[in-house]
């Protein structure tokens, strides 16, 4: 009698794996435990009236960056584990980034990053972890066209403007990069400068000068706090458009 149910139950189940067919195994995620590096600046892009006063801006503002990105990517269960990456953002730099590469194409021209295969191989061992995550703040000068801000005109100086980017990249032992962010067509982080309509208008000349955003106004542009009518924060409206954008782009794991 027992062989007769034992046969049974193995005709069933050999049955129901024909009927549904062969059922697809999940290939094994390559970063099981992600590491996070704080933001990083490429210090020998900016351009900007006082340099060293931007870099310790950014450097300061972003500090919290990492955690946020740690907190949001834990929850969404693509990883066993996210970590912290600690030490010092220059020295972190200049262990992992071996060559940066300028990519022309008019208003979307930027940056690109080679990584350091000893380098980030040794952050990885010391780390126990099985990638870090990348992120690098970088200065560039490109043709764009910008529009007057006053909205009951059409007006707009198409020049060479110096903005502030940022990359990311996911990089595994060896410098293998296992993933690097989706650039918008659009995409800027922080912009230095400015067309000045407004004193083009007053002095009645059509020639409009273009005009350095002071670290103060760009201190006053970090430190805004994102507000809705439901939500209001405590954190910085440009540094949460940040986190959201890589969490999405990172959420299901690799």
């Amino acid at each position: 009698m027992k062989k007769i149910l034992a046969l049974f139950v193995c005709t069933l189940l050999f049955g129901c794996t024909n009927l549904f067919g062969p059922q697809a195994v999940e290939a094994p995620k390559r970063v099981r435990t992600l590491g996070v590096l704080p933001v990083l600046v490429d210090t020998e892009t900016i351009n900007h009236s006082n340099p060293d006063g931007l870099v310790a801006l950014l450097e300061e503002s972003s500090g919290d960056v990492a955690e946020w990105l740690i907190a949001d990517l834990r929850k969404t269960g693509g990883y066993f584990d996210v970590r912290k990456v600690e030490g010092d953002p220059a020295q972190l730099f200049s262990q992992v980034v071996a060559h940066r590469a300028a990519v022309a194409g008019g208003d979307t021209s930027r940056f690109i990053y080679t990584y350091n295969p000893d380098g980030v191989t040794e952050l990885i061992s010391n780390n126990l972890v099985d990638a870090v995550l990348v992120v690098i703040i970088n200065g560039v000068k490109r043709t764009e066209k910008r529009w007057d801000q006053n909205s009951t005109t059409l007006q707009y100086l198409t020049a060479e403007y110096r903005s502030l980017l940022y990359s990311a990249a996911v990089v595994a032992p060896g410098a293998e990069s296992l993933w690097t962010r989706t650039v918008p067509s659009d995409d800027f982080f922080l912009r230095l400068d400015y067309p000045d309509f407004t004193e083009a208008y007053w002095i009645k000349t059509d020639k409009v000068r273009i005009k350095e955003i002071t670290l103060p106004g760009l201190q006053r542009t970090l430190a805004e706090r994102e507000k809705s009518l439901f939500i209001k924060t405590t954190t910085s409206k440009i540094y949460n458009q940040m986190v959201r954008d890589l969490v999405e782009q990172l959420k299901k794991g690799m």
